[in-house]
């Protein structure tokens, strides 16, 4: 490859316009505000601004395509940060004129080879859309917003609408996998809850649990893009849709959940008590959007309604400060993508074990399970930071770990600390409130009192009976520009 800066003249209209791209992103000068604009063609989900005047600086991950058309047309796709960083990237179409055809191929060329290095330029994905998700506008995201991006980077794709429950599970579990670079869901977390346990009921799960994973949000809890992009960009489809053509395969961890003679995968979380309550008992207000979480969470705090349970698990910290220095997002140590990585299914052990046995089997003393029979106002196991927007419950949670971060409030917290816990869980600062207990455990096994409530496993209704959970090492894959969730931890 030729040595940076790649340069390239190009004009529009009168005006001459230098295109440098250095390796980390591109730059040019559009007009100055007193000169001519003339029309600019751009994509129906976002307006041209390559003329509007002043420096523009366009970074690597943005560029999405550079074509040429006719002969003396090049034509830009980026995805860019235009309104500022906490905005939602927008989708542009730039077009310069060029002179001399030789030196456009060329720089063509030298800047696609370097925005696409180490991935693939035109990916292949299976996208599944649950035009039921987000109060409906699901498949409007899709068509206004996703669709445009991924043309516009010269990725094709299969597109299937969900039409009934456990649909996305049956294109997952029969699906030719060696046809696409990923499974991509443009819902909520129920519908990627879906496709990852279709995956892992497959007989050749050994292949089909690499094939990586994309989330588009168009639900009403969708906790992992946000975990991915976020409380800036958690919502915002752009940028999700700029992570999955950009992204490499990041390993991440899956726990593995057994209750009753029933087993299957949980990649979000596991409630009981006040989260499983807000999370499935506020069906009749999905009209709020992510907002009924917020409304139904506050009322249930004040009732100070508490669950009778008991929780044995196996610790491996339990001292919040120690978690914070080790879990830390900026002490994490280098990034590791799945193809760098061995995990737990090879051809030697072609299924999951679970090694600390089942939701029926005795507690091994030896590995360390510790019991505590009490009350609780919630306890929530999870793999994710985030777990909806304004909800950062678990702020140490870290891809692949390897371990299940346990948070329980107990009872007799009180209103106000109920309050300030809950306010506290907008940032994350709830979990050094001396009434919150959060710890970082090898599995937890809860076994309710009462007779009947509410249990909820990544968003979905499951039996109130005692479950069991375990962490097993990077099963699946997910679509990360940076290798790693959004920082969530304060130094």
């Amino acid at each position: 490859m030729a040595s940076f800066p790649f340069v390239l003249q190009a004009h529009q209209g009168n005006h001459q316009v230098e295109l440098v791209y250095n390796g980390q992103q591109l730059e040019f000068d559009g007009l100055s505000l007193d000169e001519p604009k003339q029309s600019s063609s751009c994509l129906p989900c976002g307006p041209s601004s390559a003329f509007a005047g002043g420096h523009r600086i366009i970074k690597t991950v943005e560029i999405l395509n550079i074509d040429i058309e006719h002969e003396d047309s090049l034509v830009l796709s980026v995805a860019s940060a235009k309104n500022g960083p906490t905005k939602e990237s927008v989708l542009e179409r730039l077009v310069f004129q060029v002179r001399d055809k030789a030196n456009a191929v060329q720089w063509q060329s030298n800047v696609l080879s370097h925005v696409y290095k180490d991935i693939k330029k035109g990916r292949h994905f299976k996208v599944l859309v649950n035009p039921f998700g987000g109060q409906g506008h699901a498949k409007k995201l899709w068509e206004t917003i996703a669709e445009p991006i991924f043309k516009a980077a010269g990725c094709t794709y299969d597109l299937t609408y969900t039409t009934h429950r456990y649909h996305a599970k049956e294109i997952a579990r029969d699906l030719n996998i060696r046809l696409f670079d990923a499974v991509v869901s443009v819902s909520g977390d129920g519908v990627l809850h879906e496709v990852i346990n279709g995956l892992m009921e497959r007989p050749d799960a050994i292949a089909a649990h690499k094939l990586p994973i994309g989330a588009i949000p168009g639900g009403s809890g969708n906790a992992l893009s946000y975990s991915l992009l976020g409380e800036d960009h958690g919502s915002h489809v752009t940028n999700a849709v700029l992570g999955i053509i950009k992204g490499r395969a990041m390993p991440v961890d899956l726990c593995s959940v057994t209750q009753g003679q029933n087993r299957y995968f949980s990649f979000v979380l596991q409630s009981f008590g006040l989260v499983a309550d807000v999370d499935l008992g506020t069906e009749d207000m999905r009209w709020m959007g992510e907002a009924r979480f917020t409304v139904a969470a506050v009322g249930k705090l004040l009732s100070q309604q508490t669950y009778p349970c008991e929780i044995s698990y196996i610790p491996v910290e339990t001292n919040v400060d120690k978690i914070r220095a080790e879990y830390n997002y900026r002490r994490q140590q280098s990034v590791v993508w799945a193809d760098q990585t061995h995990d737990e299914l090879d051809q030697s052990h072609p299924t999951i074990v679970d090694r600390f046995g089942g939701v029926n089997a005795q507690l091994n003393k030896s590995d360390g399970w510790v019991t505590d029979s009490e009350d609780v106002i919630t306890a929530v196991g999870a793999k994710l930071p985030w777990i909806s927007k304004g909800m950062l419950l678990n702020p140490a949670s870290t891809p692949n770990d390897g371990l299940i971060d346990l948070i329980v409030f107990p009872k007799g917290t009180g209103r106000m600390n109920g309050i300030q816990i809950m306010l506290g869980t907008e940032t994350g600062e709830h979990i050094y409130h001396d009434k919150v207990r959060y710890m970082k455990v090898k599995a937890f096994r809860l076994t309710p009192k009462n007779e009947s409530g509410f249990i909820s496993m990544d968003g979905e209704h499951t039996p109130y009976s005692p479950y069991q959970v375990e962490a097993h090492p990077g099963l699946i894959s997910v679509l990360s520009i940076e290798g790693r969730y959004a920082r969530s931890m304060r130094e």
